[in-house]
């Protein structure tokens, strides 16, 4: 399958990247990609209230702004291997927009909610643009469920992933959908 060049001529979206503590993929180091408007806050540390039974990744709750919000580690999520580098990791409020369909499938009417998370990520976050040299390339290549990431793209030493966090937080519903 031949691998398509993003073209991104004019397109201008700030951006935030997310270095993680995870081993390298295809020789690129793993790279969360999330626009500014989804980032509510990075926080320095966050004090995790453990759920028992929870899935691996679901490291647990906390309080955020009068909120219950779950904290999540996307290195145990996408069960990628840890690089062991743990010191000084950040906390990120993630938001995101789930369309919900309440009723029948006749029902057209959609409603749109809000949702947040924590994610526990490394202490390596970058502003900035969209980066204009990537290719696209499909998440099954990398080993990536394509149903938990929007995109995937990849740079000389980078490999960017677009997660798809309203599908990540509903994945314990999902029975391993792919």
């Amino acid at each position: 399958m031949a691998v398509k060049k993003r073209s991104s001529a004019g397109v201008k979206a700030k951006t935030v990247s997310v270095y993680l503590y995870a081993d390298e993929i295809q020789e690129r180091r793993p790279v969360l990609l999330f626009t500014a408007g989804q980032i509510d806050e990075v926080l320095t540390k966050a004090e995790i209230q453990a759920v028992p039974f929870a899935s691996e990744y679901l490291l647990g709750l906390c309080a955020w702004r009068e909120q219950v919000l779950p904290i999540m580690d996307l290195v145990r999520f996408f069960g990628l291997s840890s690089s062991g580098k743990d010191e000084g990791a950040r906390y990120l409020v993630v938001r995101t927009v789930d369309t919900l369909s309440p009723g029948s499938a006749e029902n057209i009417h959609s409603e749109k909610v809000l949702q947040r998370c924590v994610l526990k990520v490394s202490d390596q976050i970058i502003n900035g643009d969209i980066p204009a040299d990537c290719e696209v390339i499909y998440p099954k290549q990398a080993g990536f469920a394509p149903v938990f990431v929007r995109g995937l793209f990849r740079r000389e030493k980078e490999l960017f992933i677009l997660p798809d966090i309203a599908a990540i937080i509903h994945s314990n519903s999902l029975g391993g959908a792919e």
